[in-house]
């Protein structure tokens, strides 16, 4: 691996790399993923002495370069630190994804991390949603969510009609062409996008840059205890949507929530309407689950339609 490794890194980084050791490491679902040392004459040349690389098929190219652009979005938008991307290409039959290496807090995984980094995160992240605030809605090339399609090229300024449209209106339209959505799924779907007006009713009016893929796995703690976020599917979009992603697999402690209103304060925080808001998005989410895992979340996904559909009257 060391040498297939320094090959692909003399190609896409620089001809007089050394490759000192390359492990792999976990996290890696979708693409093998790797911790590398070079030599000290490769950090000379401003590259970072660790690095991180992601190898896939060639044909996941454009998958990596949909990461690398948002990574270069994210960066430029300040407030959280995000890895910096060094290279992407094709080299010995693979595609590759060269990041700068960021040594995370092991505690925080198993809760015992760093007493306020969910209150930094929060207050990070309500940053970069309200200094990027304004009207843009989508981005400029439809990209990834995990290894799903997403589609944000759009023609409206309307954001429910880009709700309707290029999330869960795609989201349905593939789980029916799949088999994955039965007549009780789709009508309530239907039932939703009919009324997302209603269902949206309440949000801010402006959108913010997003992340897009806030889970658990994406975001963590550096050693020196910075809010570092991975692996982005960015757009622009009310800032509310980025929720669903962290509400869909446990959320995140309420010291989070708290850091989050009170840097970026909206008046109906919590109540019912910024819940049925938030379950919009975790809705896109489940379907994008059962489209590309299978009908384990179908369930999940009809109860939660159900819901919304009720509550659109």
């Amino acid at each position: 691996m060391k040498q297939t490794v320094q090959s692909a890194l003399r190609k896409l980084l620089d001809p007089s790399i050394d490759v000192i050791h390359a492990v792999s490491v976990g996290g890696g679902c979708i693409s093998q993923a790797m911790q590398v040392e070079l030599g000290s004459r490769s950090c000379e040349k401003s590259i970072p002495k660790t690095i991180f690389v992601k190898r896939n098929e060639p044909e996941f190219l454009p998958n990596f370069q949909c990461e690398f652009n948002g990574l270069v979005v994210l960066s430029n938008a300040d407030g959280i630190r995000i890895p910096r991307p060094l290279a992407i290409g094709i080299s010995d039959q693979s595609s590759w994804l060269v990041t700068e290496w960021i040594s995370a807090n092991d505690r925080l995984a198993d809760g015992s991390g760093t007493t306020d980094f969910y209150s930094r995160f929060g207050a990070s992240l309500a940053q970069m949603h309200q200094a990027t605030a304004g009207t843009r809605i989508g981005f400029s090339e439809d990209n990834y969510l995990g290894a799903a399609n997403q589609i944000n090229t759009c023609k409206t300024e309307n954001w429910c009609e880009f709700v309707a449209e290029n999330r869960i209106g795609f989201q349905l339209r593939w789980a029916v062409d799949q088999g994955l959505a039965d007549s009780a799924l789709k009508r309530d779907c239907e039932t939703i996008l009919s009324s997302l007006d209603r269902l949206l009713e309440g949000r801010r009016a402006e959108t913010s840059l997003l992340h897009g893929d806030l889970w658990s796995g994406n975001y963590l703690c550096s050693r020196s205890g910075e809010v570092v976020l991975i692996d982005p599917a960015v757009y622009y979009g009310s800032h509310e949507a980025e929720f669903g992603m962290i509400m869909l697999f446990g959320s995140c402690p309420k010291s989070f929530y708290d850091a989050y209103q009170q840097t970026w304060p909206s008046d109906d925080w919590m109540s019912d309407a910024w819940q049925r808001r938030i379950n919009v998005y975790v809705l896109y989410h489940l379907l994008n689950h059962l489209n590309m895992f299978g009908s384990g979340y179908a369930s999940q996904c009809r109860r939660l339609a159900s819901e919304l559909a009720s509550e659109s009257s």
